[in-house]
């Protein structure tokens, strides 16, 4: 019921300020950065535009849309390689730090999740201090090697991790394809790219690379919006 009052309040504003052609739809954002273990700020890129730094997983906004926030979520996305080290091309995302997986490498991304969040839009900040905590989700069934001695396989990781790491944003904040948006994260010291070695149920390797570092924004896509917010 009140996303239902939030997409009718927000429709009408539209409207009041002759935009009755603004499309509402339910949509996602996924942007990331690099690790780097020289950094304590990541600034998000936000735009379509801004080509040169657009990885082909990233949803970002498009010029002409507003986009309104609903959820937050924080992640690191890792890089999946098969048992030589390729890499497969797929993605996958961690919510936490797998200490009993590798402590050595979990203790290089735990500070991830001791971050300071800002949303800033024309150097206007409306979200500040916001935690990454929120986000860490250490799922009741762990990352665990199959136990291949007696042939009896161990619990297997929850992978979805859809819900898990996403907070509700109120009150709802809003990006602006015509404005200039500001999405920083802070953290308390910097943070480094680990790997992590997994076996299937049939024994066969596979390596979790913890490469970037990963926002997801759920809300409200506001086709054609973006001349809408003072």
């Amino acid at each position: 019921m009140a996303s239902r009052i939030n997409y009718k309040t927000i429709l009408a504003k539209y409207q009041g300020v002759n935009k009755g052609n603004v499309r509402l739809t339910q949509s996602t954002l996924i942007l990331t950065k690099p690790i780097s273990a020289t950094t304590t700020v990541y600034n998000f890129d936000v735009l379509e535009s801004q080509t040169q730094t657009l990885q082909g997983d990233e949803i970002r906004l498009n010029l002409n849309d507003d986009f309104i926030i609903t959820q937050l979520g924080f992640y690191i996305q890792c890089s999946v390689l098969d048992r030589t080290g390729a890499n497969t091309g797929a993605k996958s995302y961690l919510t936490y730090a797998p200490f009993e997986q590798d402590s050595t490498n979990a203790a290089k991304i735990q500070n991830f999740w001791n971050g300071a969040f800002q949303i800033a839009v024309n150097n206007i900040v409306y979200l500040d201090k916001y935690d990454t905590r929120k986000s860490n989700y250490t799922p009741r069934t762990q990352f665990s090697d199959f136990n291949l001695l007696n042939g009896v396989p161990s619990t297997q990781p929850s992978v979805d991790f859809s819900k898990d790491a996403m907070y509700s944003n109120e009150p709802l904040l809003s990006l602006s394809g015509a404005k200039k948006n500001n999405l920083l994260l802070n953290l308390p010291t910097a943070i480094s790219v680990a790997t992590f070695d997994v076996l299937d149920n049939k024994g066969v390797k596979y390596t979790l690379s913890a490469d970037r570092v990963a926002l997801v924004i759920r809300g409200l896509n506001a086709q054609n919006g973006a001349s809408f917010q003072s």
